[in-house]
């Protein structure tokens, strides 16, 4: 279990502070007091912080805290529900803003997806993942991805020419590489740098 250390004019600032910081509610952690506040002797000298700790029971609380607290600032209607699957936490988002989540090629739901694991990670040392959809949205755009692979691959083999794809993220790349594997008559590989990087399918010399 992750855990901060905050100090404060006294343990219920400390506290505030902390989970203000986190997005959490005080039933999302055990809360520790290291050190209570102490008045300065006649209001001169002798005082001293108070310094809590506080234990996040679990890493996938701050996850959904801050997802809650980004689409409130984004200021759509979209509800959140999620649901646990060993290693990985699901959230699905649903409502009558949802595509405003998702955005174009599903860039605004890759990007909060990739925040919310930057969240994650800051707050766990094991090998924990969050996987955000909306609606379906993920299996709509890989049954997409697939044919589209599949379709680039017959025109590669046609012209002989090497094809390269849109720019996309790791996990749309890793799509079209997986659906290309068995084809033993082409190859495929990304190029490029980040925010451009790209899968590019190729005959097999």
């Amino acid at each position: 279990m992750k855990r901060i250390t905050m100090r404060g004019q006294t343990v219920g600032e400390a506290v505030d502070k902390a989970l203000a910081q986190l997005h959490l509610s005080k039933e999302a952690v055990d809360i520790v007091v290291v050190q209570q506040e102490k008045k300065p002797f006649l209001g001169l000298f002798g005082g001293q912080e108070a310094i809590v700790e506080i234990v996040i029971r679990h890493p996938f609380d701050c996850v959904k805290s801050f997802l809650k607290h980004v689409i409130e600032q984004m200021g759509v209607r979209v509800h959140l529900a999620s649901e646990q699957k060993d290693e990985h936490l699901v959230v699905l988002l649903s409502g009558p803003e949802v595509a405003r989540v998702i955005g174009k090629h599903g860039q605004t739901l890759n990007a909060l997806q990739l925040l919310a694991q930057g969240v994650l990670n800051r707050y766990t040392d094991r090998p924990l993942r969050v996987v955000i959809d909306a609606e379906g949205y993920r299996k709509r755009r890989e049954e997409t991805l697939v044919r589209l692979a599949k379709n680039m691959a017959k025109k590669a083999i046609q012209t002989g020419k090497d094809i390269s794809l849109e720019p996309m993220s790791a996990w749309e790349r890793k799509v079209i590489h997986t659906a290309l594997s068995d084809d033993d008559r082409i190859q495929t590989f990304s190029a490029g740098t980040e925010p451009h990087r790209h899968v590019v399918i190729s005959l097999k010399r």
